[in-house]
Order: C-alpha cells, then structure tokens, then sequence
C-alpha cells in the first residue's frame, strides 16, 4: 500500500496560505508526516513550470505522503499519477471545470515491478466534496450534457455513475446514492430516502442522565 497523496482545490491563492498555515500548526501534529506544497500564485509557475516542483518535493510517491494545495494550476493540461484524491474546497459553477480538477485524479499510475512486469499502483481514486448539493448538481449536468440522446436523464445519471459511483455519509456509514437520489436532490434539494436515513440516525437521539432517570421512574415505559 502507497502513501495517500492528496490535492486540495481553493479559491484564492490566499486560502492556500492560509490552509498551509493552519496545517502547519503545533497542534495539527497528525499532518507532521505530510509533506504540504502550495502550488498557488505567480511563484508557482505556470504549465510544467508548476508540475516539476511538486513531482520534486513527492519524491518517491510510494514513501511520501504529500498534500498539494492548488486554486487553478495542475488543474489542466498536466497529469499528476500519484494523486489518489482531490478535496473541492472551491464553489465551482461550471461543470466542465470541476471534472476537469476531479479526473486529475483518475490518471492510471503504475510502475514496473523487479521482474519487468507493470504494475497498476493506483487501484482507487476519490473526490471529497463537503457541499452535497452542489456537486449532485454538477453530476446531473454533466453526465445529461455528455449525451444528447433521447435518453431519460435518470439513464444518464444512471450511466455516468457507473463508472463514477458517489457515496454519502448518513453519519453512521457510506451509502451509496442512486441515479433518482441525485435527481430528486439536484430538483427538490433532497430525496425520499434520504430524508429517512436522517430521521432514523442516532445524531438525533439525545440520551442523558437526566432522560435515563425519568425513564426509571415512568411506570409505563
């Protein structure tokens, strides 16, 4: 098993300075074996002027752990192989834009092992993205842009999450979403079952010292 590397999306160049910042911190000490490179601002540069310092600092990807803080550049027209997930920080409109940053990740990374075979390194690849709502409603756009067929757009979703399935945390664990759970949240804000994974989660049983003791005392309970 490799080291995670990560690349994180903001919208400023001062958000990445400021993240770097944050990371830094004494008391951040779980990110002390993280190597944190800002790839943001003029200083950066530009194209493969901004990759070789980031390939630079990894070093042998398969030892390192790094995490590559980003608001534009490695975005576009160069591959990162060893980046097995991006976090979307970035309240990005254009659905174009924000798959062209997730599938940075998606580029196939593989070595030749000691007896000359190749070897795929990277067998999985994530996008973390806080903001539910708004990337359901990227993935409802693109995948209906992709086709213009007479399809339904549930197909269509339907197809495009088959090559990219989306998970959610209900609190508890990952449950992955269907097809009509994106569409029912891109158009109505949430879906039916949803809406009952959050009713029957535990965050909402508030147990105590003081519920526990009128429980003892209630005859009929």
């Amino acid at each position: 098993m490799y080291s995670f590397i990560a690349a994180v999306f903001f919208p400023t160049v001062v958000s990445c300075y400021a993240m770097y910042n944050l990371l830094r911190q004494k008391q951040n000490n779980f990110f002390d074996d993280y190597k944190v490179i800002v790839c943001a601002g003029p200083k950066a540069g530009i194209g493969l002027d901004a990759l070789r310092p980031v390939l630079n600092a990894m070093g042998d990807p398969l030892k390192t752990k790094t995490i590559t803080l980003s608001c534009g550049k490695l975005t576009t027209g160069v591959t990162v192989r060893p980046w097995a997930g991006v976090f979307m920080l970035r309240n990005l409109k254009s659905p174009e834009t924000y798959f062209q940053t997730a599938f940075r990740v998606q580029s196939p990374w593989e070595v030749v092992n000691d007896h000359g075979d190749k070897e795929v390194i990277k067998q999985e690849c994530y996008i973390f993205d806080f903001a539910l709502e708004r990337a359901l409603h990227q993935i409802s756009d693109y995948s209906c842009r992709l086709k213009v067929d007479d399809a339904s757009p549930e197909q269509k979703v339907s197809e495009f999450i088959s090559f990219l399935p989306v998970l959610a945390f209900d609190g508890s664990s990952m449950n992955r979403i269907d097809a009509q759970d994106i569409l029912d949240i891109t158009y109505a804000g949430t879906s039916a079952t949803l809406l009952a994974k959050r009713w029957q989660t535990a965050l909402l049983v508030h147990v105590d010292n003081d519920t526990l003791k009128k429980l003892q005392n209630n005859q009929d309970a």
